[in-house]
């Protein structure tokens, strides 16, 4: 039976304030761990889960912010459900944290947590609510409006993490499924392809591929092929409903191809998707070659947050964890799409070039934000020609070209070509001709019957006037994402999560954001109680250079004051 956990909030007379000398419980709470409660703990919204306990009466759940404090404390550090247990047993910091504050309390089990992540990861699954994405949204919109933080300008960058998988070859994948399969069999079924596949599940899959020759790998990828299509050929007409059928099915698509008489051929490397299966254990981790580095079974972890230069603090408003051969663009609609639906109010976003694109400018366009790209990708120019952008384009009303000029002076009248989305650029032979880069950087082809003509797709041109819109002036506010980026991920030595699976994936994703905001909320508000006091007042100092910058100053001082307060106000509210 579900029950909201309101005991936090009651003093006892073994509690940490009252058993501790007043210094030491001074600076127990003005640490992270007394942010973390006022901030993150007592913003829970425990109603969020109860979907999943029964209606019945019946014994009362353990609590849920307490759980899912847990779990946001555990991604935040990296820390083990052994160290996990260990902190909140002897930790005051990690119980203040929690709302523990009655030493003789009795806390989780460690199967109370397994219990409890597996429900949250069940209810994923049937209904596709994340619902740590849930608390992690209304706890970050909680602060957001404390804090009283403009959201209009904001900086998102992506990163790759790995999934909790051993890197294979591709005979070690094969052997991994092989014995996966067997596990999944029924008895009768295992006892049939036992003494067939008997080579292969003895050991691990690197212990059965080490013995191997290197020579005989391709033999024997044939031969782990052949039994799966045997297999698979006798389960779909004998049991249909068997749970190895589609990780079978799967990987003979991926893996190998019929040839015209029915046998079964291997695929060259060339041939396999960058989506197809790393491991049998994580079927949604996928493949990337980003920077010239390989990442084999991971995720994409996309990344936005506040970016305006009057904030007194910056924090995270939205995170995306996707398998990791996800376009940028496509998070970038994703993240729009979910700050639109919570009310957030987002006018411009700075990011660097892989956001850039049809669809990213598409989903700007649509939510009617400015794209502030630092850089772009693609229209790369040869650099024996004159790039795109050195010539001067004139379009109409609709931003259709209806002229060029280039970089030499000479005039174009552009052409509708019979091709869908190409135009021709028609120039003048005597001035062309004429001219020192003719058939050298100039991109004009000398045709007999036409004279100077230039060949060019409609979406060049779209891509060498936005060329020249960018906003490299924007880096040294975009680059601080990074530094986000790597506090999302410090937990997670490698860029390696302890999980597998991308709903386990998110979950802890999702709460190592919280734990960002709530470290940067905690330096703020320490930062703002060593000068905002009592006395506080404002110096005519600040009147020294003008008038006009000593009035700005003013304002935000009082707007930090303000945004303290409030802080405070909704914390005492919540106690």
């Amino acid at each position: 039976m579900f029950r909201e956990n309101e005991e936090h909030k009651q003093q006892s007379f073994f509690s940490v304030e009252n058993l501790l000398p007043k210094k030491l419980w001074e600076k127990l709470s003005n640490s992270w761990a007394g942010t973390f409660y006022q901030e993150v703990f007592c913003r829970i919204d425990e109603t969020i889960f109860a979907s999943l306990y029964s209606d019945k009466d019946s014994r009362p759940n353990v609590p849920v912010n307490v759980l899912v404090a847990l779990e946001i404390v555990k991604s935040g550090y990296g820390w083990s459900d052994e160290e996990l247990y260990e902190q909140t047993t002897y930790n005051l910091q990690v119980r203040l944290a929690l709302g523990l504050h009655n030493l003789t309390e009795d806390i989780f089990t460690e199967r109370t947590i397994y219990n409890f992540r597996r429900r949250v990861r069940e209810y994923a699954e049937e209904t596709g609510i994340n619902l740590m994405q849930k608390v992690f949204e209304q706890i970050t919109d909680a602060q957001l409006e404390a804090v009283a933080l403009e959201t209009g300008w904001q900086r998102m960058d992506s990163t790759q993490v790995l999934s909790n998988l051993a890197r294979m070859t591709r005979l070690e994948l094969m052997v991994s499924v092989l014995q996966t399969v067997h596990k999944q069999l029924r008895e009768s079924d295992q006892k049939r392809v036992e003494k067939r596949w008997e080579p292969y599940l003895e050991g691990r899959p690197h212990q059965v591929c080490f013995s191997i020759p290197t020579g005989e790998t391709k033999n024997h990828l044939l031969t782990i092929g052949r039994e799966l299509d045997r297999l698979e050929a006798e389960l779909a007409e004998a049991a249909p409903e068997s749970e190895a059928l589609p990780l079978i099915r799967r990987v003979l698509e991926e893996q190998y191809r019929r040839e015209a008489e029915g046998a079964l051929q291997l695929r060259p490397g060339k041939e396999i998707e960058t989506d197809s299966l790393q491991s049998p254990h994580d079927l949604e981790a996928t493949y990337r070659v980003k920077g010239g580095k390989e990442f084999r079974g991971g995720y994409v972890v996309n990344v936005s947050e506040t970016a305006d230069a009057e904030n007194p603090v910056q924090l995270i408003t939205d995170v995306q964890v996707e398998p990791n051969q996800t376009d940028d663009a496509k998070l970038l609609e994703q993240s729009l799409d979910d700050q639109a639906e919570r009310d957030i109010e987002v006018e411009k976003v700075i990011t660097d070039g892989g956001y850039t694109g049809p669809k990213g400018e598409e989903a700007c366009e649509k939510h009617n934000v400015e794209l502030r790209a630092t850089r772009m990708r693609g229209g790369y120019s040869s650099p024996n020609k004159w790039g795109w952008e050195q010539y001067t384009w004139e379009v109409d009303e609709e931003e259709r070209p209806i002229g060029i000029i280039c970089p030499q002076g000479c005039q174009g009248r552009v052409i509708q070509s019979q091709v869908e989305g190409n135009v021709l650029v028609r120039f003048e032979i005597e001035q062309c001709r004429s001219c020192p880069f003719f058939k050298g950087k100039c991109r004009v082809l000398d045709r007999a019957r036409v004279g100077p003509t230039m060949y060019l797709k409609l979406r060049v041109v779209e891509v060498a006037r936005k060329r020249k819109q960018l906003h490299p002036e924007d880096t040294p506010v975009r680059v601080v994402v990074e530094s986000t980026i790597r506090s999302v991920k410090r937990a997670f030595p490698g860029s390696k999560l302890p999980v597998r699976g991308l709903i386990r994936s998110r979950m802890m994703l999702y709460l190592a954001a919280v734990m960002v905001n709530a470290r940067r909320l905690h330096d703020y508000l320490s930062e703002s109680a060593g000068e905002i006091t009592p006395n506080t007042t404002i110096s005519l100092s600040f009147f020294k250079i003008d008038l006009r910058r000593g009035l700005k100053h003013i304002f935000r001082h009082f707007l930090k004051i303000l945004s303290t307060f409030r802080l405070q106000t909704a914390n005492t509210s919540l106690r």
